[in-house]
């Protein structure tokens, strides 16, 4: 009895040798040791162009595996790029950037400040960079109706009620330097104001895709989510697509198709909405009667864009400025 019991012992231990050997779990210095910088912030591709398809990464090392967050802001726009991580070390593999924003507005050139910091640590890194020339966003296929660069088109025609404000901003604009600004307080209509887009007056004039599942509206919205007093965002956003089917330069409301996009502005500053064509919603005959057109998406024969703000009259002020209104085709815009 006793030689079995030591035999069944000395098989136990190895047993359970080989399963602890076999075991994964963290490393106790990533878990509990401190946290001591190796190597230091480095950037590669500082004064970078963006616009020639230049990148910037960055490179440092550390004593153990940790979460780690690299915050990129434009200085002059206030633009954010968050690049973040869990390992030792920070190289080209997890940190390259191509100009994109994780936050509008889009980067401008500027100086811009790098801050490396890490999660349950204290210690951070800063440093500055230089971007001689923004990102290009774009395949080669857009067709931009307006960054009001060059102010207010007079060919938009546009309505605002007299209590309400639309302008031309110089300054803390989505993409550029300028946008248009649209905000106020109607007590008696639902209408703010609103803007056309005729197609002829496009800034750029090329022909849409005639596919509508490959086509995307794109526009920038500023919000400011003021709550109405029952709770409500105060700021309604209308987009209303007019297809001119028969190609005679002009929308018939009683034989051609509208299609429409809307939507509460719930959220404070620059946000980027886009839309696939074959998304949209076919306006209906408000007297029932269906839609009007032959409800066909047809992208390729939109007549004009028309943007709307609205906003229940007893809710109080709204406010929705608007920037770079852009098609693409393949994808959104912020994809490309």
């Amino acid at each position: 009895m006793k030689y079995t019991y030591i035999i069944t012992t000395i098989v136990s231990l190895v047993l359970f040798s080989c399963g602890k050997e076999g075991l994964e779990g963290p490393n106790l210095n990533d878990l509990y040791g401190e946290l001591n910088i190796e190597s230091t912030l480095i950037i590669y591709g500082d004064s970078v162009s963006f616009a020639d398809q230049e990148e910037v990464f960055f490179s440092a090392e550390f004593s153990k595996i940790v979460d780690w967050t690299i915050k990129i802001t434009g200085i002059s726009s206030q633009s954010e790029k968050i690049i973040s991580g869990k390992s030792n070390s920070i190289n080209k593999n997890n940190s390259l950037w191509i100009g994109d924003v994780t936050s509008l507005p889009f980067f401008s050139s500027e100086d811009c400040s790098v801050l490396l910091s890490f999660k349950n640590h204290d210690d951070s890194i800063f440093d500055i960079l230089n971007i001689s020339s923004q990102k290009i966003y774009g395949n080669g296929k857009e067709v931009l109706i307006s960054d009001f660069e060059n102010g207010f088109n007079p060919n938009f025609t546009n309505f605002f009620q007299t209590t309400c404000l639309k302008k031309i901003e110089i300054g803390n604009a989505g993409e550029g330097t300028k946008f248009l600004r649209q905000e106020g307080t109607c007590d008696w209509d639902w209408l703010i104001g609103y803007v056309d887009y005729p197609k002829a007056n496009w800034y750029q004039q090329e022909v849409l895709s005639a596919n509508p599942d490959n086509v995307y509206f794109n526009i920038m919205i500023y919000g400011d989510s003021t709550l109405s007093p029952t709770n409500e965002a105060n700021s309604l956003f209308k987009i209303e697509f007019y297809e001119d089917e028969n190609q005679d330069n002009y929308y018939d409301p009683n034989s051609e198709d509208r299609l429409d996009l809307e939507f509460n502005i719930d959220w404070n500053g620059w946000k980027m909405i886009s839309v696939r064509y074959s998304d949209l919603v076919l306006a209906t005959d408000p007297n029932g009667g269906g839609v009007n057109g032959n409800a066909i998406r047809e992208p390729n024969k939109v007549f004009k864009v028309r943007t709307l703000l609205l906003a229940n009259p007893v809710s109080g002020f709204a406010k929705a400025d608007v920037d770079y209104i852009i098609w693409s085709e393949d994808s959104p815009i912020l994809e490309q």
